[in-house]
């Protein structure tokens, strides 16, 4: 029986359950942050959406306008292609549905395949039992939580369609190794191309799970599916991808020697819970800081985020199965998410994304044969309906606690903008950079921020950076340089720096309990 065949009987029920399900768990998580998007874009999105507008005017330049800092941009832009069909006013007010209806398809798609896989490889594994499994996918908490950074899988972002295509990449190939489905190679490898082609950090999982998971069981097979996905990148990009891929390299070296000793980003990168901390702070009475390092830090954030991991785990390595790859599949991630989660490797992005990343797909699948092989259709539904009340109760504290509002806010920066009159032929210098890229996702006009992908070259980015995410503390040379109108400060990040802008010479056009703007003059002799 082939995939057409084994599918035509269930299609039209699959796809309307699939999509209705998926759809309101999507609703709902974006209801529950609906205050986050009622006070207009911020960090990543802004920079998405400039993306967006820049490829609408014309994408030979390959740069957005209007960042005035001078590198070269590396960013992969798939997305934001995709994104492009909808009109920008729209990706303004509903900016969650681009990646709602990638989780929709996706999902679909998921669905699909589970079920061909079961008919095919597992007929021994009951279809409700699969079901089950499915459903409380997707109600595990990566899926319902949306505090912090996990807010960027239902944003104008890239990361969920390359959280997607690198889920799919692993699950094929997988499928393709342990059931020799030829299919599954040739998909593992579009998937790997489309992962290229939508984020840096689904590049390097990519990378680092095909050398890992060679290194651990020898199959050559990874690499050359990989291979064959970065060529298909480089045809479909008309060679953009290479640019991207090398820009990831260089840009490694940037995060190691700067970015990531920066004394507002070195707290928040990826770190290893230290025991002593933790009972010093018991002891003490410090529950809240106790508390904080075990959600913050790995590998009890993991834990606490992924418990049906552990339970993937506990069968693979504690009861007998008849995989042959599958431990292999998730050691090699494991071992990337070991390794990124120290300081050594840390600047390698945040660890525990390299399990989102990984198996986000097939866990379910996983869990549904292991289950099923070991306690029955019954069993495996209460186990999997034990998982579902977790992810739904954890998310709900999560959101609760770390969560953003549901209640609708104001877009405070669009008003301040308002009130001062700026125009898109003005020019701001902002404290910090990451109010540059929000000023311009409102306004239009220019500002500091570097070509996405990041600067590259050491020089450069130690002539406009300080330290990330502050601009160089020698501001009057960059205003010159780059002719700046207004000098416009966030007071929260000014009051988090730790060095001094001096901006007394400067005249104060406009301020309220968020903002400061000044006037700057064009001729830096005004000042003398």
């Amino acid at each position: 029986m082939n995939i057409v065949e084994s599918m035509m009987g269930s299609i039209y029920f699959v796809v309307a359950f699939s999509l209705a399900v998926s759809l309101l768990v999507r609703f709902v998580s974006c209801s529950l942050s609906f205050g986050w998007f009622s006070r207009g874009f911020a960090g990543d999105s802004s920079v998405h959406l400039q993306i967006i507008k820049q490829i609408k005017r014309g994408w030979g330049a390959r740069a957005v306008e209007n960042y005035v800092i001078p590198n070269k941009m590396s960013y992969p832009v798939l997305f934001h292609r995709l994104c492009a069909f909808f009109p920008i006013q729209f990706l303004k007010s509903y900016s969650y549905l681009p990646n709602l209806l990638v989780y929709a398809v996706s999902f679909a798609t998921f669905v699909f395949f589970s079920f061909y896989c079961q008919e095919e490889f597992f007929p021994a594994t009951d279809s409700v039992l699969l079901s089950g499994c499915l459903l409380a996918h997707l109600f595990c908490v990566q899926n319902l939580v949306t505090a912090g950074p996990a807010i960027a899988y239902l944003k104008l972002s890239s990361r969920f369609l390359a959280k997607i295509a690198c889920s799919f990449f692993v699950l094929f190939l997988f499928i393709h190794l342990e059931f020799h489905l030829e299919a599954g190679l040739y998909l593992a490898s579009f998937f790997a191309a489309i992962g290229i082609l939508s984020g840096t950090f689904a590049a390097q999982l990519l990378l680092f799970f095909a050398l890992f998971f060679f290194l651990i069981t020898g199959c050559s097979e990874v690499i050359s599916s990989l291979a064959l996905g970065v060529l298909l990148s480089v045809v479909f990009s008309k060679g953009y991808s290479l640019r991207s891929l090398l820009g990831m390299v260089r840009y490694w070296r940037i995060y190691f020697l700067r970015v990531r000793k920066s004394r507002y980003t070195a707290p928040v990168l990826s770190s290893l819970v230290s025991l002593p901390d933790l009972f010093r702070n018991l002891l003490s009475g410090r529950f809240q800081i106790f508390a904080k390092q075990l959600y913050k830090r790995e590998p009890t954030r993991a834990i606490l985020h992924y418990p049906e991991i552990l339970l993937a785990l506990y069968f693979l390595f504690f009861t007998d199965h008849e995989f042959v790859f599958l431990s292999g599949v998730y050691l090699a991630v494991l071992l990337a998410y070991l390794l990124t989660s120290t300081k050594v490797f840390n600047f390698l992005g945040e660890s525990y994304r390299y399990l989102e990343y990984g198996l986000f797909f097939l866990n379910p699948l996983a869990l549904a044969f292991l289950i099923g092989s070991h306690y029955g259709t019954k069993t495996g539904l209460f186990i999997m309906g034990g998982c579902a009340a977790y992810g739904i109760c954890s998310s709900l504290l999560i959101n609760r606690l770390c969560g953003h509002s549901h209640v609708s806010g104001r877009d405070n920066l669009s008003d301040f903008l308002c009130r001062l009159k700026i125009t898109p032929s003005d020019v701001v210098f902002p404290v910090s950079m990451r109010l540059g890229a929000d000023i311009v996702a409102r306004v239009g006009c220019r500002s500091f921020w570097w070509q996405p992908g990041g600067i590259t070259e050491l020089s450069m980015y130690d002539d406009y950076l300080h330290e990330y995410p502050y601009l160089s503390l020698d501001w009057k040379k960059l205003c010159d340089r780059h002719q700046v109108d207004y000098v416009i400060v966030d007071k929260t990040a000014l009051a988090k720096f730790l060095d001094v802008y001096n901006f007394k010479s400067l005249s104060l056009e406009l301020e309220d309990e968020n903002y400061l703007a000044y006037r700057y003059p064009v001729n830096s002799s005004a000042l003398i």
